[in-house]
């Protein structure tokens, strides 16, 4: 590998994923594509071009850069209200990168998809391995994952000469975590166990998400790849972790509250009432490829994770965690 471009280059993951490839990987030339400019090095890339997903343009600044490698990190991973928009860029985004890939050159395409893509079902195994199947859920981002990783598998058949890969990563945190999913677990002031559910929540660490991507780019690994720690812990765990109390709520009642706020707008709700079956059955995932087929061993567990992300925010004053900036 020595040409790789990455879209969403600016993004949390992406500038994560930079950052760890040019400290462990000099050689390799990287260009960034994204619509928003990139932010300070270590996370630039050597190259960006400022460019929306859906721009016609892509192919032709692939093929003059001449990827080896191609990364697709550019979604819209905070539900908005414009839905249609979201499907354009989630879909039809991907459907374009996968049409510039397959023209450019590239020997190796990792598409990025979510452990959410599996669903949230009373009836997942804890933890999912990479064989169960995908079960759309009524949450958009993880329905338009699942139909991404069909688009991709059909390239993939298209293009036999083209190595394509996809995963699957669980909650992704770690000092810098800073979205709606940080809000919803950290900022409310109890934690709500839905129907009496003690959920398993899963957090991979940001570092080892971005080292099991480069590894199964750099091993040439082919299909879908979990990313995530052998652990996970309860939402009273959590709760413990972060000082405050759970309350058991029955799930109608929960999503009544919450889709007036979504109607409403109110700020505290930052996802549609569909989110909370995420929060109400498990989707934990079991890295059985990585550990397997390619060795890789996680630098951290899911709670050290979690820890870190708390001992990050906490205000030594009141031992409480403060918002993300």
């Amino acid at each position: 590998m020595k040409r790789l471009a990455i879209t969403g280059s600016s993004g949390y993951l992406g500038r994560k994923f930079v950052e760890h490839l040019r400290r462990v990987r000099s050689d390799v030339e990287i260009l960034g594509l994204d619509i928003c400019p990139p932010g300070p090095a270590p996370g630039s890339p050597h190259r960006f071009t400022r460019m929306d997903i859906l721009s016609p343009d892509l192919g032709g600044t692939l093929s003059e850069f001449r990827p080896d490698s191609v990364i697709h990190a550019a979604f819209v991973v905070a539900p908005i209200r414009d839905r249609r928009k979201m499907r354009r860029v989630n879909v039809e985004g991907s459907r374009n990168l996968l049409d510039a890939a397959g023209r450019c050159g590239a020997e190796r395409l990792m598409l990025v998809s979510s452990a959410t893509a599996y669903g949230a079902w009373p009836d997942n195994p804890v933890p999912i391995e990479e064989g169960w199947p995908l079960r759309p859920a009524k949450f958009q981002y993880a329905a338009e994952k699942v139909e991404v990783e069909a688009i991709a598998g059909e390239f993939a058949e298209r293009h036999p000469e083209i190595t394509v890969s996809c995963v699957r990563p669980a909650i992704i945190g770690g000092p810098r975590m800073n979205n709606y999913i940080y809000r919803f677990i950290f900022q409310l002031p109890v934690l709500a166990l839905l129907d009496g559910c003690d959920t398993p929540v899963q957090f991979v660490h940001e570092e080892d998400c971005a080292a099991a991507m480069l590894a199964i780019l750099t091993a040439g690994a082919r299909g879908a790849f979990n990313i995530g720690p052998t652990d996970w812990s309860s939402i009273s765990e959590i709760a413990v972790e972060t000082r405050r109390w759970t309350v058991r709520l029955p799930f109608w009642l929960a999503r009544k509250v919450h889709g007036l706020a979504w109607s409403i707008r109110l700020p505290v709700t930052e996802a549609p009432v569909e989110f909370l079956d995420f929060a109400r059955y498990p989707w934990v995932v079991a890295p059985r490829r990585l550990g397997q087929e390619l060795g890789y061993q996680f630098q951290y567990t899911s709670r050290e994770t979690l820890l870190e992300i708390v001992h990050s925010r906490q205000s030594p004053e009141e031992g409480r965690l403060t918002p993300a900036r």
